[in-house]
């Protein structure tokens, strides 16, 4: 199966693509998407156990089992800005 892999932030830099396909077995989790971009994409190894995911928009865990066509998006910690004062 094929899913759509969407780099945003410094993934997207450090790899030069803004959105990758990626050809997994059936039955293949959000996991395996980490597992084989770790194998196409060393570069993105150390980066990888912090980010967020997210399938078809909505955020999944890493055992989440994928759909052909589905769309992951790969999700840097966001940091920076100020508390909320009330």
């Amino acid at each position: 199966m094929k899913v759509r892999v969407r780099l945003f932030a410094g993934l997207r830099e450090l790899i030069g693509q803004q959105e990758i396909i990626v050809d997994l077995a059936e039955g293949a989790t959000v996991a395996d998407v980490r597992d084989q971009l770790c194998r196409d994409y060393p570069r993105l190894t150390p980066f990888l156990p912090a980010l967020a995911c997210a399938v078809n928009e909505d955020y999944k865990s890493p055992e989440h089992r994928l759909q052909d066509g589905d769309e992951v998006a790969l999700i840097p910690p966001v940091s920076g800005g100020s508390p909320c004062s009330r």
